[in-house]
Protein backbone atom coordinates (compact mmCIF):
# COMPACT_ATOMS: atom_id res chain seq x y z
CA UNK A 1 0.00 0.00 0.00
CA UNK A 2 2.56 2.18 0.51
CA UNK A 3 3.89 1.93 -3.04
CA UNK A 4 0.56 2.94 -4.29
CA UNK A 5 0.42 6.41 -2.19
CA UNK A 6 0.55 9.85 -3.83
CA UNK A 7 3.91 11.99 -4.38
CA UNK A 8 3.51 15.62 -2.99
CA UNK A 9 3.81 17.67 -5.98
CA UNK A 10 6.55 20.30 -5.83
CA UNK A 11 6.80 22.66 -8.30
CA UNK A 12 9.69 24.89 -8.11
CA UNK A 13 8.96 28.46 -9.87
CA UNK A 14 10.61 31.24 -10.90
CA UNK A 15 7.97 33.44 -9.00
CA UNK A 16 6.64 30.96 -6.88
CA UNK A 17 7.33 27.66 -5.27
CA UNK A 18 3.76 25.65 -4.89
CA UNK A 19 3.16 22.41 -2.89
CA UNK A 20 0.25 20.35 -3.50
CA UNK A 21 -0.88 16.79 -2.07
CA UNK A 22 -4.04 14.62 -3.56
CA UNK A 23 -5.78 11.39 -1.88
CA UNK A 24 -7.12 9.03 -4.68
CA UNK A 25 -10.79 8.27 -4.28
CA UNK A 26 -11.75 5.63 -6.74
CA UNK A 27 -11.08 5.09 -10.17
CA UNK A 28 -10.04 8.13 -11.50
CA UNK A 29 -10.92 10.53 -8.54
CA UNK A 30 -9.38 12.83 -6.90
CA UNK A 31 -9.08 14.48 -3.53
CA UNK A 32 -7.17 17.83 -2.08
CA UNK A 33 -5.63 16.85 0.83
CA UNK A 34 -3.38 20.19 0.61
CA UNK A 35 -2.20 23.06 -1.37
CA UNK A 36 0.07 25.78 -0.79
CA UNK A 37 2.44 28.76 -2.17
CA UNK A 38 5.03 31.01 -1.13
CA UNK A 39 6.88 33.89 -2.95
CA UNK A 40 10.81 33.37 -3.78
CA UNK A 41 13.18 36.47 -4.31
CA UNK A 42 13.38 37.35 -7.48
CA UNK A 43 16.67 36.18 -9.43
CA UNK A 44 16.77 32.68 -6.98
CA UNK A 45 15.57 30.96 -10.32
CA UNK A 46 16.54 31.88 -13.69
CA UNK A 47 16.07 30.38 -17.33
CA UNK A 48 14.96 27.14 -15.38
CA UNK A 49 18.58 26.93 -13.28
CA UNK A 50 18.69 27.33 -9.35
CA UNK A 51 20.58 30.65 -8.77
CA UNK A 52 20.54 30.51 -5.20
CA UNK A 53 20.17 27.45 -3.30
CA UNK A 54 19.97 29.19 0.14
CA UNK A 55 16.68 30.76 -0.64
CA UNK A 56 15.25 28.03 -2.70
CA UNK A 57 16.05 25.65 0.17
CA UNK A 58 14.86 28.10 2.90
CA UNK A 59 11.73 28.52 0.76
CA UNK A 60 10.96 25.36 0.41
CA UNK A 61 11.11 24.53 4.17
CA UNK A 62 9.26 27.48 4.97
CA UNK A 63 6.41 26.46 2.84
CA UNK A 64 6.41 23.11 4.09
CA UNK A 65 6.09 23.94 7.58
CA UNK A 66 3.81 26.64 6.94
CA UNK A 67 1.06 24.62 5.23
CA UNK A 68 1.96 21.56 7.87
CA UNK A 69 3.38 19.31 4.62
CA UNK A 70 4.26 15.82 6.73
CA UNK A 71 5.01 13.55 3.15
CA UNK A 72 8.92 13.39 2.73
CA UNK A 73 8.40 12.15 -0.65
CA UNK A 74 7.65 14.06 -3.73
CA UNK A 75 7.88 14.93 -7.30
CA UNK A 76 9.49 17.86 -9.01
CA UNK A 77 9.95 19.33 -12.64
CA UNK A 78 12.31 20.93 -14.58
CA UNK A 79 12.09 22.92 -17.43
CA UNK A 80 13.92 25.96 -19.65
CA UNK A 81 16.88 26.29 -21.78
CA UNK A 82 18.82 23.19 -19.65
CA UNK A 83 16.68 20.59 -21.21
CA UNK A 84 16.49 19.57 -24.61
CA UNK A 85 14.14 17.78 -26.81
CA UNK A 86 13.88 15.85 -30.22
CA UNK A 87 11.12 14.51 -32.59
CA UNK A 88 13.00 11.35 -33.53
CA UNK A 89 11.83 7.99 -35.14
CA UNK A 90 12.47 4.86 -33.41
CA UNK A 91 12.20 1.83 -34.14
CA UNK A 92 9.15 -0.66 -33.43
CA UNK A 93 10.36 -2.48 -30.40
CA UNK A 94 8.51 -4.07 -27.07
CA UNK A 95 8.99 -1.56 -24.05
CA UNK A 96 12.04 -3.55 -22.58
CA UNK A 97 14.01 -3.11 -25.32
CA UNK A 98 13.12 1.03 -25.76
CA UNK A 99 15.84 2.39 -23.42
CA UNK A 100 18.47 0.59 -24.95
CA UNK A 101 16.91 1.86 -28.83
CA UNK A 102 15.97 5.26 -26.95
CA UNK A 103 20.17 5.29 -25.98
CA UNK A 104 21.60 4.49 -29.47
CA UNK A 105 19.14 7.70 -30.82
CA UNK A 106 20.43 9.80 -27.78
CA UNK A 107 23.69 9.08 -28.42
CA UNK A 108 23.42 10.45 -32.08
CA UNK A 109 21.22 13.81 -31.32
CA UNK A 110 22.22 14.84 -28.02
CA UNK A 111 25.54 17.25 -27.65
CA UNK A 112 26.84 15.86 -24.98
CA UNK A 113 28.49 12.67 -23.60
CA UNK A 114 26.16 10.33 -22.93
CA UNK A 115 27.33 9.33 -18.80
CA UNK A 116 26.62 13.09 -18.29
CA UNK A 117 22.82 13.28 -19.14
CA UNK A 118 19.66 11.67 -18.03
CA UNK A 119 17.18 11.19 -20.86
CA UNK A 120 14.01 9.94 -21.47
CA UNK A 121 11.54 9.37 -24.06
CA UNK A 122 8.00 10.63 -24.93
CA UNK A 123 6.03 8.26 -27.42
CA UNK A 124 3.63 9.70 -29.57
CA UNK A 125 0.13 8.29 -31.11
CA UNK A 126 2.32 8.69 -34.85
CA UNK A 127 4.14 5.79 -37.13
CA UNK A 128 6.26 6.87 -39.72
CA UNK A 129 7.51 4.16 -42.18
CA UNK A 130 7.18 2.01 -39.72
CA UNK A 131 9.21 3.80 -36.70
CA UNK A 132 7.47 5.28 -33.73
CA UNK A 133 7.77 9.20 -33.34
CA UNK A 134 9.53 10.25 -30.01
CA UNK A 135 10.11 13.20 -28.10
CA UNK A 136 13.81 12.17 -26.89
CA UNK A 137 14.29 14.78 -23.70
CA UNK A 138 17.59 14.97 -21.93
CA UNK A 139 18.85 17.45 -19.27
CA UNK A 140 22.44 17.11 -17.45
CA UNK A 141 23.27 15.09 -14.64
CA UNK A 142 24.69 18.68 -12.80
CA UNK A 143 21.22 20.51 -13.50
CA UNK A 144 19.08 17.88 -12.17
CA UNK A 145 21.40 17.37 -9.22
CA UNK A 146 21.18 20.78 -8.46
CA UNK A 147 17.33 20.66 -8.05
CA UNK A 148 17.34 17.29 -6.34
CA UNK A 149 19.94 18.73 -3.80
CA UNK A 150 18.26 21.53 -2.71
CA UNK A 151 14.72 19.81 -2.08
CA UNK A 152 16.66 16.86 -0.48
CA UNK A 153 18.40 19.59 1.91
CA UNK A 154 14.76 20.92 2.74
CA UNK A 155 13.91 17.10 4.30
CA UNK A 156 12.02 15.94 1.27
CA UNK A 157 13.10 13.39 -1.24
CA UNK A 158 12.42 13.31 -4.35
CA UNK A 159 10.77 9.98 -6.08
CA UNK A 160 10.20 11.44 -9.23
CA UNK A 161 11.82 14.26 -11.58
CA UNK A 162 9.93 14.94 -14.50
CA UNK A 163 9.37 17.91 -17.02
CA UNK A 164 6.89 20.29 -16.75
CA UNK A 165 5.42 19.24 -20.36
CA UNK A 166 4.28 16.05 -18.92
CA UNK A 167 2.92 17.43 -15.47
CA UNK A 168 0.75 19.68 -17.65
CA UNK A 169 -0.15 17.04 -19.82
CA UNK A 170 -1.43 14.84 -17.02
CA UNK A 171 -3.71 17.65 -15.17
CA UNK A 172 -5.07 18.27 -18.08
CA UNK A 173 -5.98 15.07 -19.49
CA UNK A 174 -8.08 14.46 -15.72
CA UNK A 175 -9.55 17.89 -15.82
CA UNK A 176 -10.87 17.62 -19.71
CA UNK A 177 -11.30 13.89 -20.66
CA UNK A 178 -13.89 15.52 -23.46
CA UNK A 179 -11.31 17.07 -25.54
CA UNK A 180 -9.15 13.94 -25.88
CA UNK A 181 -10.07 13.08 -29.45
CA UNK A 182 -9.51 16.71 -30.62
CA UNK A 183 -5.43 18.84 -30.92
CA UNK A 184 -4.96 21.06 -28.58
CA UNK A 185 -2.75 23.33 -26.95
CA UNK A 186 -1.74 23.70 -23.32
CA UNK A 187 0.22 27.19 -22.70
CA UNK A 188 1.66 27.80 -18.92
CA UNK A 189 2.33 31.31 -19.01
CA UNK A 190 4.80 31.50 -16.09
CA UNK A 191 7.32 34.28 -14.69
CA UNK A 192 10.13 33.72 -16.68
CA UNK A 193 8.97 31.17 -19.30
CA UNK A 194 6.01 29.44 -21.35
CA UNK A 195 5.34 26.16 -21.35
CA UNK A 196 3.91 25.09 -24.84
CA UNK A 197 2.17 21.56 -25.21
CA UNK A 198 0.22 20.02 -27.78
CA UNK A 199 -1.43 17.14 -27.52
CA UNK A 200 -4.06 14.62 -29.74
CA UNK A 201 -5.88 12.04 -28.61
CA UNK A 202 -4.51 12.04 -25.53
CA UNK A 203 -0.66 11.66 -26.30
CA UNK A 204 1.68 14.49 -26.07
CA UNK A 205 2.95 15.06 -29.45
CA UNK A 206 5.18 18.23 -29.08
CA UNK A 207 6.29 20.94 -26.56
CA UNK A 208 8.12 23.85 -26.46
CA UNK A 209 9.56 25.96 -23.66
CA UNK A 210 9.34 29.32 -24.88
CA UNK A 211 11.78 32.22 -22.21
CA UNK A 212 9.40 35.11 -21.97
CA UNK A 213 6.42 35.29 -19.37
CA UNK A 214 5.60 37.77 -17.09
CA UNK A 215 8.65 38.99 -15.80
CA UNK A 216 9.16 40.81 -18.86
CA UNK A 217 6.16 42.48 -18.63
CA UNK A 218 7.08 43.58 -14.77
CA UNK A 219 10.45 44.67 -16.41
CA UNK A 220 9.11 47.08 -18.98
CA UNK A 221 6.84 48.57 -16.14
CA UNK A 222 9.95 49.04 -14.09
CA UNK A 223 11.76 50.49 -17.14
CA UNK A 224 9.20 53.07 -18.70
CA UNK A 225 7.34 54.35 -15.64
CA UNK A 226 10.49 53.96 -13.15
CA UNK A 227 9.03 52.48 -10.32
CA UNK A 228 10.69 49.12 -8.12
CA UNK A 229 9.78 45.49 -9.55
CA UNK A 230 7.70 45.07 -6.73
CA UNK A 231 5.59 47.95 -7.83
CA UNK A 232 5.54 46.96 -10.92
CA UNK A 233 4.27 43.37 -10.14
CA UNK A 234 1.36 45.06 -8.23
CA UNK A 235 0.61 47.50 -11.27
CA UNK A 236 0.45 44.22 -13.35
CA UNK A 237 -1.90 43.01 -11.35
CA UNK A 238 -3.79 45.82 -10.52
CA UNK A 239 -3.31 45.75 -6.80
CA UNK A 240 -1.61 48.94 -6.43
CA UNK A 241 -3.49 51.73 -6.18
CA UNK A 242 -1.60 54.28 -8.56
CA UNK A 243 -1.47 58.05 -8.22
CA UNK A 244 -1.60 60.91 -10.38
CA UNK A 245 2.16 60.28 -11.80
CA UNK A 246 0.84 56.68 -12.89
CA UNK A 247 -2.02 56.37 -14.56
CA UNK A 248 -4.35 52.80 -15.43
CA UNK A 249 -3.87 53.21 -19.34
CA UNK A 250 -0.30 53.68 -19.28
CA UNK A 251 -0.14 49.98 -17.47
CA UNK A 252 -2.18 48.60 -19.72
CA UNK A 253 -0.51 49.98 -22.96
CA UNK A 254 2.50 48.49 -21.91
CA UNK A 255 0.71 45.11 -21.24
CA UNK A 256 -0.38 45.12 -24.15
CA UNK A 257 2.85 46.30 -26.16
CA UNK A 258 4.67 43.35 -24.35
CA UNK A 259 2.12 40.61 -24.76
CA UNK A 260 2.02 41.41 -28.30
CA UNK A 261 5.70 39.91 -28.39
CA UNK A 262 4.82 37.29 -26.25
CA UNK A 263 2.05 35.96 -28.43
CA UNK A 264 4.19 36.21 -31.29
CA UNK A 265 6.77 33.66 -29.72
CA UNK A 266 3.62 31.35 -29.30
CA UNK A 267 2.27 31.56 -32.65
CA UNK A 268 5.85 31.11 -34.34
CA UNK A 269 5.81 27.96 -32.21
CA UNK A 270 2.08 26.65 -33.60
CA UNK A 271 3.25 27.54 -36.62
CA UNK A 272 6.18 25.45 -36.50
CA UNK A 273 4.16 22.71 -35.50
CA UNK A 274 1.73 23.12 -38.42
CA UNK A 275 4.50 22.62 -40.89
CA UNK A 276 5.98 19.63 -39.16
CA UNK A 277 2.35 18.48 -39.14
CA UNK A 278 0.55 19.61 -42.03
CA UNK A 279 -1.98 16.71 -41.18
CA UNK A 280 -3.01 18.66 -37.78
CA UNK A 281 -3.85 21.57 -36.69
CA UNK A 282 -4.30 23.11 -33.27
CA UNK A 283 -8.54 23.60 -32.83
CA UNK A 284 -8.09 24.94 -29.21
CA UNK A 285 -5.64 26.59 -26.73
CA UNK A 286 -5.88 26.35 -22.93
CA UNK A 287 -4.26 28.94 -20.63
CA UNK A 288 -2.67 28.67 -17.04
CA UNK A 289 0.02 30.64 -15.28
CA UNK A 290 -0.04 33.57 -13.31
CA UNK A 291 0.83 35.85 -16.62
CA UNK A 292 -2.59 35.24 -16.96
CA UNK A 293 -4.20 36.80 -14.23
CA UNK A 294 -3.87 39.97 -16.36
CA UNK A 295 -6.88 41.15 -18.19
CA UNK A 296 -5.19 43.41 -20.22
CA UNK A 297 -2.63 40.06 -21.42
CA UNK A 298 -5.59 37.49 -22.30
CA UNK A 299 -7.15 40.27 -24.20
CA UNK A 300 -4.03 40.27 -26.24
CA UNK A 301 -3.67 37.03 -26.41
CA UNK A 302 -7.66 36.05 -27.77
CA UNK A 303 -7.80 38.90 -30.24
CA UNK A 304 -4.55 38.02 -31.70
CA UNK A 305 -5.00 33.81 -32.00
CA UNK A 306 -7.19 32.58 -34.47
CA UNK A 307 -7.93 29.95 -32.20
CA UNK A 308 -10.57 29.65 -29.37
CA UNK A 309 -8.93 29.95 -26.22
CA UNK A 310 -10.27 29.19 -22.87
CA UNK A 311 -8.61 29.30 -19.11
CA UNK A 312 -7.60 26.10 -17.90
CA UNK A 313 -9.15 25.05 -14.45
CA UNK A 314 -6.84 22.34 -13.25
CA UNK A 315 -9.17 21.72 -9.83
CA UNK A 316 -11.94 21.17 -12.73
CA UNK A 317 -12.34 17.12 -11.86
CA UNK A 318 -10.70 17.63 -8.35
CA UNK A 319 -12.88 17.24 -4.95
CA UNK A 320 -11.68 20.48 -2.47
CA UNK A 321 -13.44 19.82 0.76
CA UNK A 322 -13.75 23.38 2.05
CA UNK A 323 -11.81 23.11 4.70
CA UNK A 324 -8.99 22.83 2.56
CA UNK A 325 -9.57 26.12 0.44
CA UNK A 326 -12.89 27.82 0.13
CA UNK A 327 -14.95 28.63 -3.08
CA UNK A 328 -12.80 31.27 -3.40
CA UNK A 329 -9.29 30.63 -2.81
CA UNK A 330 -9.80 27.77 -5.52
CA UNK A 331 -10.85 30.34 -8.12
CA UNK A 332 -7.79 32.97 -6.89
CA UNK A 333 -5.22 29.75 -7.25
CA UNK A 334 -6.62 28.47 -10.23
CA UNK A 335 -3.73 30.01 -12.06
CA UNK A 336 -0.95 28.78 -10.30
CA UNK A 337 -1.90 25.49 -9.57
CA UNK A 338 -1.52 23.51 -12.25
CA UNK A 339 2.19 22.40 -12.64
CA UNK A 340 2.13 21.09 -8.55
CA UNK A 341 -1.72 19.37 -9.16
CA UNK A 342 -0.08 17.26 -12.19
CA UNK A 343 3.21 16.36 -10.38
CA UNK A 344 0.87 15.25 -7.22
CA UNK A 345 -0.85 12.84 -9.78
CA UNK A 346 2.03 10.81 -9.64
CA UNK A 347 2.40 7.49 -7.08
CA UNK A 348 5.13 6.04 -5.70
CA UNK A 349 5.41 3.24 -7.95
CA UNK A 350 5.81 5.56 -10.99
CA UNK A 351 9.30 6.80 -10.30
Amino acid sequence: MFYNKQLMGLDLGSYLIKAAQLQKKGKGKYQLKKFGFIPIPVNTMVDGSIMNTYEMNDAVKTLLAKERFRDKFCSIAVAGHGIINRVINVPKVSQQEFYNALKVEAETHIPHDIKEIYFDGIKTDIVEDGRDRVILIAARKDLIGDFIQVVSDAGVKPMSVEIDATALANIFELNYPEEKDKTVAVLNIGASKTNIVVMSNGNVRFFRDVLTGGNFITEEITRRLKVSFQQAESLKSGTHATGDSILPNQVEEIIADVAKNMVSDIMRVFDYYTNTNPEDSVAKVFVTGGTTKSFTFMQALQSTLTIPVERMNPFKEIIVPGQVLSREEVEDYSHVAALSLGLALRRMDEQ
